[in-house]
């Protein structure tokens, strides 16, 4: 009789854990479909499965915080969660477009880079909260957890050493063991630790598509590892940074395959309007990286609206 609560509670957490997982794979859904909408020219539909992808992430957090199913409402996130800036923007996304005019006529379609540019940040968001839960986004298994996202808790200072006794030798017994020195090695090792819990193979797909060179494209995620002696390409899991600049670099692919636009060639021919001044974008791209992402971005946004008024 006394084991049932326990049952309960057990239960409960299962449920929860089954919650927070088909929760992000009806997001991971809403997001393909959402992309290939936007791709087809189909932006209005697109817009509308973005918002609800953003709502499924949303509540799936909320439920980890708070142990149970709760409205999708970000004040419910705990400040400590450090998705919770990703999940605020995603929530900013607008709830519902007019599809007419006051006219009666239908409203222009929103432009293409207004849907994939989120949908880039929504990806990165989803694949950080899929590894951090231990959801197999094609999977049917509950979550492997429902625990809330904390940062890395850093581990205490040692305590300070306690005053000698003047004139007093202190016991050799009470002597701290000699700390080795750090090798050469852990000594020039400043490279970022990975959190985001996104692997390299991604990257490189994309950095193949646009015909990125390998030193060319690991300039560009920020990695000072270098080829193999046999040449292999180094595989790596992404820091937060890297994982920005990859879902910055999702988002104008996307946009590029909205346009009909074929990245390589694109991506390599001179341009005159702003930002290129007859430079390359891949050029725009490696002098100032994530900010040069945006640009060619912004510049995308502006074709398509052009496109859509148009054809309005």
């Amino acid at each position: 009789m006394e084991a049932q609560p326990v049952k309960e509670h057990a239960g409960k957490r299962v449920s929860v854990r089954q919650m927070i997982a088909s929760l992000l794979r009806l997001a991971h859904a809403d997001a393909q479909d959402a992309r290939r909408l936007a791709q087809a020219g189909g932006t209005r539909n697109a817009a509308r499965l973005l918002r609800d992808a953003a709502t499924r992430l949303i509540e799936a957090v909320v439920a980890s915080e708070q142990g149970y199913a709760g409205p999708p409402e970000t004040s419910r996130i705990d400040a400590r969660n450090p998705l919770k800036a990703s999940l605020l923007r995603l929530d900013a996304l607008p709830q519902d477009l007019p599809a007419l005019r006051r006219d009666g006529r239908l409203a222009a379609l929103p432009p293409a880079a207004s849907v994939l540019e989120p949908l880039g940040d929504l990806s990165a968001t989803l694949d950080r909260l899929a590894q951090h839960f231990g959801v197999d986004l094609d999977g049917s298994a509950p979550a492997a957890t429902a625990d809330p996202l904390r940062p890395e808790v850093q581990a205490p200072p040692p305590p300070p050493k306690p005053p000698e006794t003047p004139g007093r030798e202190p016991a050799q017994a009470r002597r701290p063991p000699a700390k080795l020195s750090p090798s050469p090695e852990e000594k020039h090792d400043h490279r970022p630790r990975s959190r985001a819990g996104l692997s390299s193979g991604s990257f490189w797909s994309l950095a193949d598509r646009w015909g990125l060179a390998a030193p060319d494209a690991l300039a560009l995620i920020g990695s000072d590892r270098g080829l193999s002696k046999s040449g292999a390409r180094p595989r790596f899991k992404l820091t937060d940074s890297q994982a920005e600049i990859l879902a910055a670099m999702r988002s104008l692919d996307a946009a590029l395959g909205q346009l009909g636009l074929d990245p390589g060639p694109w991506l390599s021919a001179p341009l005159r309007p702003e930002p290129f001044r007859g430079a390359r974008p891949l050029e725009v791209i490696r002098k100032r990286r994530l900010q040069g992402l945006r640009d060619v971005s912004r510049h995308l946004m502006q074709m398509s609206l052009r496109l859509s008024l148009q054809q309005a």
